[in-house]
């Protein structure tokens, strides 16, 4: 795991403390060596920060060179059958001076320039390889997004307007260069002069996260999940190396298993060894174990297939029963005899890294679950350099109350075209909520289910994704008459989503409500563009690298081409993975609730945080006067204070917007979207 950075430029490489800021930005992603490397004839700089997981010595060190010369690597992440693939080139003829995975990528990259051999990886990498002899600098990214990549063509920006980029190959002129990193502060040196993205800001407060290729930038954009970029001659092209997951248009009576039972024994077989890859390394290793279901099966099997006692770390909430899940991660830890290490917090310790948290946040993202996850991830730095998550089981296996919430409404959602749905969404509408009491939470499902029972199919299913509803983001919005276009276009976003890869297939609408549509669109949007983002940035402020086998990509081809029903029985969530494991889960876990590793920000607004919030609104001369109205955000921040409404995420998209801008982008103008 490391930090990269880099750019080519045809004209002539920049003034050299351009290419050293870049380096400094990503440091603490590789605190084990730096390096820089120029090639003044064709413009291009690189920039590598280690952290040393594999081969711990300097024949490991980056940027590397081909033996013959000719070629150069950058490179961050882990090819977990890094070995098997070395056997093959050893046996073609090739020799090795290191022994990590390094030189084989470089060694693969030597032979096919054309990167064919990318779908044989399995891993999480982003990397950016020069080619010599052909001019030409590649960059690609694994095909979940586990690993970060943005870049910036110099002198030009790019248009974003239609809503397939993301997933279809497309073209442009970038004659000027072309900039890359792994974070937004690590580019932003090669860029210059930058405005922000209206749409992305958008997107930001309907979703909590901004979706690839988009960034909050216009002059920056997000490499998409399984897609490569090659710059060649001024010319830039991007496609998508990898297949989509399992089978878009597959049917139930297409799942290479004839039973959940025959399913439950290939799963358990492909999780194993997911398992045992990801504890390779030459440094320790360790789990998150939070108190759930994912993180406990990982370290049900990490304890049964390990070498050595398993290292476990989570964290505690002492006194605050809604928040502390320390008894369940016990219990795990018990029964598979770790070695475990808890942290306890209080929830005023929580607040308190706010500042450091938002100081490695390139571009605002406003999940609240950064907060303990940077507080884990300094605990468990502190102990090891590797550790392992069940980061995107949940996804994969349908673990949120939305997904058992959604497939009810599909059976009882032909009330909205009824005259009860009229009163029945108001009086639903006018119940006051708080997340954080039982009730509030019953209250909060309840009308964020009414607003799912749309008529139209788009709208329905972004509806479960989106963290506002219309009333409350047109509140938000300077020119309320936009509303409907702001929201139109984050729902054909999620749409295209939902349907890429199906090569102009068009499923009958029965298949549509298919919850694994649902489960994909997740995979392919909020799972890169909040969850991995949030776990990068958090573990990597530290200098830890975060493993998670539920990622691997046998493992989802297989369970999205399995019905869905197998992942959600009647309102148990994930019931295939628990059926799969639950004689290595103490019994307690078998039918807990879900229970997310989020921070109490609804509280917060409420009290403590409330000054802050309204600081912030009164003080921000960027968004207020462009693109928001400062009326609607206090009118929201008032209904949420008071209790009259929940406005959780939504507000806290706000905040973190504001927060960031202040401290990342002062005197940055807003563009048009």
């Amino acid at each position: 795991m490391c930090g990269i950075a880099g750019y080519i430029r045809p004209r002539g490489l920049l003034d050299d403390p351009v290419i050293d800021d870049m380096l400094a930005r990503i440091r603490h992603r590789g605190p084990d060596g730096t390096s820089t490397w120029t090639r003044p004839e064709v413009g291009l700089a690189m920039a590598h920060s280690r952290l040393k997981v594999q081969d711990t010595s300097p024949a490991a060190d980056q940027p590397m060179h081909a033996a013959g010369g000719g070629v150069t690597l950058i490179y961050n992440g882990e090819i977990y059958n890094f070995r098997e693939l070395r056997d093959e080139l050893v046996a073609a003829g090739a020799s090795f001076r290191s022994t990590g995975d390094t030189e084989v990528l470089l060694e693969l990259c030597r032979r096919d320039p054309d990167l064919g051999f990318l779908k044989r990886l399995n891993g999480m990498f982003a990397f950016a390889v020069w080619h010599d002899a052909r001019r030409t600098l590649s960059l690609a990214r694994d095909r979940t997004g586990v690993k970060p990549l943005l870049f910036a063509p110099l002198g030009t920006t790019i248009a974003f307007d239609d809503p397939h980029q993301a997933f279809a190959p497309h073209e442009f002129d970038c004659g000027g260069g072309l900039a890359f990193a792994s974070e937004m502060h690590a580019i932003r040196p090669a860029v210059g002069a930058v405005t922000i993205d209206s749409t992305a800001v958008m997107q930001l407060l309907t979703l909590g996260f901004i979706a690839a290729p988009r960034t909050i930038f216009h002059q920056v954009r997000k490499l998409p999940p399984g897609c490569m970029l090659r710059w060649r001659e001024g010319r830039i092209r991007i496609h998508r190396w990898a297949p989509f997951e399992g089978d878009p248009g597959g049917s139930e009576a297409e799942s290479p298993s004839p039973s959940i039972v025959s399913a439950g024994g290939v799963i358990r077989g492909i999780f194993d060894d997911a398992v045992r890859m990801r504890l390779l390394a030459d440094v320790p290793v360790g789990v998150f174990l939070s108190g759930g279901i994912d993180s406990a099966i990982v370290t049900a099997v990490a304890s049964r297939v390990a070498d050595a006692r398993i290292r476990t770390f989570s964290v505690s909430f002492p006194g605050e029963p809604f928040y502390d899940e320390s008894r369940y991660a016990e219990a795990v830890a018990r029964m598979h005899g770790t070695d475990h290490t808890v942290l306890p917090l209080s929830l005023r310790e929580v607040q308190e890294v706010i500042p450091a948290v938002e100081a490695h946040i390139g571009e605002p993202f406003a999940d609240s679950s950064a907060l303990p996850s940077y507080l884990l991830s300094r605990l468990t730095r502190a102990h090891v350099t590797v550790a392992l998550s069940g980061d995107g089981a949940d996804e994969l296996f349908a673990g949120y109350n939305r997904y058992a919430a959604a497939t009810l409404i599909e059976k009882v959602g032909r009330i909205a075209r009824t005259p009860l749905y009229g009163p029945c969404r108001a009086m639903i509408e006018a119940w006051p909520a708080r997340r954080e009491r039982r009730i509030g939470g019953w209250v909060s499902q309840a009308k964020r289910a009414i607003r799912s029972m749309d008529r139209r199919l788009p709208h329905r299913f972004a509806n479960w994704m989106r963290t506002s509803d219309d009333a409350t983001f047109s509140r938000l919005m300077l020119n309320r008459d936009r509303a409907p276009e702001m929201i139109e276009s984050v729902v054909s976003m999620l749409w295209n989503a939902r349907r890429a890869g199906e090569s102009g297939r068009g499923p009958r609408e029965a298949d549509e409500t298919d919850l694994n549509r649902h489960l994909r669109t997740e995979w392919r949007t909020s799972l890169p563009d909040d969850m991995l983002t949030k776990i990068d940035l958090m573990s990597m402020a530290h200098g830890l690298e975060v493993r998670s086998p539920f990622l691997d990509f046998r493992l989802a081809d297989l369970v999205f081409a399995m019905p869905w029903r197998w992942k959600l029985s009647a309102w148990r969530k994930k019931h295939l993975l628990i059926e799969t494991f639950k004689h290595e889960l103490p019994a307690i876990l078998h039918h807990r609730p879900k229970k997310g590793f989020e921070a109490p920000v609804g509280p917060w607004l409420r009290g403590p945080l409330k000054g802050m919030a309204r600081d912030l609104m009164a003080a921000d001369r960027c968004f207020f006067e462009s693109v928001l109205s400062r009326e609607g955000a206090l009118a929201v921040l008032d209904a949420h204070a008071s209790g009259r409404a929940d406005h959780n995420f939504c507000l806290w998209a706000v905040v973190s917007l504001l927060a960031w801008q202040q401290r990342h982008a002062p005197g940055v103008e807003v563009g048009a979207g």
